[in-house]
């Protein structure tokens, strides 16, 4: 099994893929929670883990899910306050 990594990415890139995936209905909201739990599960995404490690890079971290077949499907921790984003990958 692949070891989990973290990537850092550019922000400003990160913001408007985000907002082209809300437009097509492929973000997915921690509220969600029946969606956001079977993605989470799925793809294997240790969060607290994630949310740890992340919470010593950027404040006020806000994670969120990319459902797109492109290169921007993921889970992401980002700031608005650090403009940071922080890909989980495996």
């Amino acid at each position: 099994m692949a070891r989990p990594r973290l990537q850092e990415i550019n922000y400003f890139e990160f913001k408007a893929a985000l907002a082209n995936a809300a437009d097509n209905g492929q973000r997915i909201e921690p509220t969600e929670k029946d969606r956001w739990k079977a993605w989470v599960s799925e793809h294997d995404v240790r969060e607290a883990a994630f949310k740890s490690f992340g919470d010593n890079v950027y404040d006020d971290l806000r994670p969120v899910i990319i459902t797109s077949e492109d290169e921007w499907k993921g889970y992401y921790l980002y700031s608005t306050v650090d403009e940071g984003c922080l890909r989980w990958e495996r």
